[in-house]
């Protein structure tokens, strides 16, 4: 008559097949995530991250309106239009396109300058 192992124990381990272990591995850890997914847990916690990001949202709206109508955003606003008179009207253009014609030039005479400081390859050759 064969005995039986005790129903604490596991049985002995059969290391035959380390492919199938994978395979084994891979659907409990399917299952725990899936477990995991679909747990109570999980929708409490997203339901609360869900309302913390509304209350976020509501007190960022409540901020902005404030800023927004206050004195300094105010006058904030009244140069930002005259910044945008200026660049439509063509004064910043042209303000920046002769400083970056000026830049390139200067950038330009120098790099000819660093150029002529070395000493072409054939010339170091003969020595």
């Amino acid at each position: 008559m064969p005995t039986q192992a005790p129903v604490n124990e596991k049985p002995p381990v059969d290391t035959s097949d380390i492919g199938e272990e994978f395979a084994e591995l891979g659907r409990k850890f399917s299952a725990t995530i899936n477990a995991a997914w679909t747990s109570e847990e999980r929708h409490k916690i997203q339901s609360e991250i869900e309302a913390g990001l509304v209350r976020m949202r509501d007190e960022m709206n409540k901020a902005y309106h404030n800023v927004s109508t206050s004195e300094p955003a105010q006058k904030v606003t009244a140069e930002v239009k005259r910044v945008r008179e200026d660049v439509e009207s063509g004064k910043v253009t042209d303000d920046l396109r002769k400083g970056v014609v000026t830049g390139l030039r200067s950038l330009g005479d120098a790099l000819e300058k660093l150029s002529d400081k070395f000493t072409p390859y054939e010339t170091q050759a003969k020595k």
